[in-house]
């Protein structure tokens, strides 16, 4: 300090939105809680103190060798976005910035050639995008998204401001990507308990078990031939749980079961789910037929969305169907084991059945189920617990837990009194 001089300081106080905002973001990573949960209320936050509509969080994930970006937090958009939007690098204003490696905004997102159109999410509401690529060790390991409603792009303040946010992000993600290797390393299985809506009420208790996909069905499967006559019995059990719930279920439900038994009295296609199962390379040839029967079912213009959203749906729900006739036609292939908790991403119809003649407890969601579905009839029906909207369920869980459903909660690994408690309510 020069003599005679005077020296001058400031105490930043509370008060200071920006400052504030990033305390808090800090005090949020903190936080052990499950990784969509904690991004999330990050999103929330930085959502106020960059004055966006929108704030989304892409984690890097790497599957198959391939690597995508996947939004595992988020306000501004539907809740079921998070966790099923994927985008690799360089796909999409988001996959760009994250291939880049640097921060791009625009004015108006879809006049971008870079830009996706992606369904469902509304973003055409928030045509001012900024994608800052949040970055570790030399690679992407996320981005940062922020959307406003006007046409006016971010300006270089606010770029500097999203790329301060996204380093205290990135903290965040390290953290709870850690606290899950840990999870997952972990011999003991902890004990946690997750809010959820109850669809269908009651309660079960059992294992936890997920449902794999037809190119999850490798290895030994390939090469067995299946038996037509187990093909044409578990087609006809599928046909009759769907005629049970017809008779319970609302207008709209009925409807919806009353489209999926028009699949299994077509004739054209059980000729060809029983020619798939029994072909030299069924998961392949059942594949195909799921796609091609989809493509014939809801013929749709190649620019309208919305129709290819509708086939994609159908494709999937037509695949499941596949996988659970393919599995059934096998000896010692139970893909639900009796007495199991179903826990899935998305139930459809398809799979909530083949869960009920397999002996299935209940199923747990993790996105939402509307009540008046056809997913909801099937389950209301067999007279098991239907519990949707269970977020970061599959943050905490590992194969073979076990479960207990509640009213509107899920407990996972419970302890001794809570199971000894199901019991006697049960009795």
């Amino acid at each position: 300090m020069p003599s005679g001089g005077t020296f001058s300081f400031q105490v930043h106080g509370a008060g200071d939105r920006a400052l504030d905002g990033i305390f808090r973001l800090i005090a949020l990573g903190d936080e052990e809680r499950p990784l969509e949960e904690v991004l999330t209320a990050m999103c929330a936050d930085v959502a106020d103190i960059a004055r966006a509509n929108v704030a989304s969080i892409y984690v890097r994930e790497e599957v198959d060798d391939d690597v995508r970006f996947t939004m595992r937090g988020n306000v501004g958009f539907p809740r079921e976005a998070i966790g099923r939007v994927h985008l690799r690098a360089g796909e999409g204003i988001t996959g760009f910035a994250a291939e880049r490696m640097r921060p791009v905004s625009v004015a108006v997102g879809k006049r971008d050639r870079h830009f996706k159109y992606i369904s469902g999410l509304g973003e055409e509401k928030y045509p001012a995008l900024l994608a800052v690529p949040i970055l570790r060790g030399g690679i992407t390991a996320g981005v940062l998204v922020l959307q406003r409603g006007v046409e006016r792009a971010f300006s270089d303040g606010e770029v500097v401001l999203a790329t301060a946010l996204a380093a205290v992000i990135n903290h965040a993600i390290e953290r709870g990507e850690d606290r899950e290797h840990r999870q997952a390393r972990s011999t003991d299985r902890r004990a946690v308990r997750l809010a959820g809506e109850s669809i269908v009420d009651g309660s079960a208790m059992g294992r936890a078990e997920m449902l794999p996909t037809l190119s999850a069905l490798t290895g030994s499967d390939v090469g067995e031939r299946s038996s037509p006559s187990k093909i044409e019995a578990t087609v006809e059990r599928l046909r009759g749980e769907l005629g049970k719930a017809v008779v319970t279920a609302s207008a709209a439900a009925a409807s919806e079961l009353r489209g999926l038994s028009l699949i299994l009295e077509d004739w054209r296609f059980r000729a060809g789910l029983a020619e798939g199962c029994g072909a030299s390379a069924p998961l392949k040839a059942l594949s195909a037929l799921a796609r091609s029967y989809a493509r014939v079912t809801f013929t749709v213009p190649p620019a309208d969305r919305d129709g290819a959203e509708i086939i994609r749906d159908r494709a999937a729900e037509i695949e499941d169907l596949c996988v659970f006739v393919y599995a059934a036609s096998l000896r010692g292939r139970p893909l639900v084991r009796s007495g199991a908790v179903l826990v899935a991403e998305r139930l459809r119809p398809f799979a909530a059945i083949h869960a009920i003649t397999s002996g299935a407890t209940g199923f747990v969601v993790e996105g939402d189920v509307r009540p008046d579905s056809a997913t909801a009839a099937l389950a209301r029906s067999a007279g098991l617990p239907l519990l949707a909207s269970v977020g970061g369920v599959f943050s905490w869980l590992q194969p073979d837990d076990l479960l207990v459903i509640e009213s509107n909660g899920l407990r996972i690994n419970p302890p001794a009194t809570a199971i000894a408690h199901f019991r006697n309510a049960r009795k």
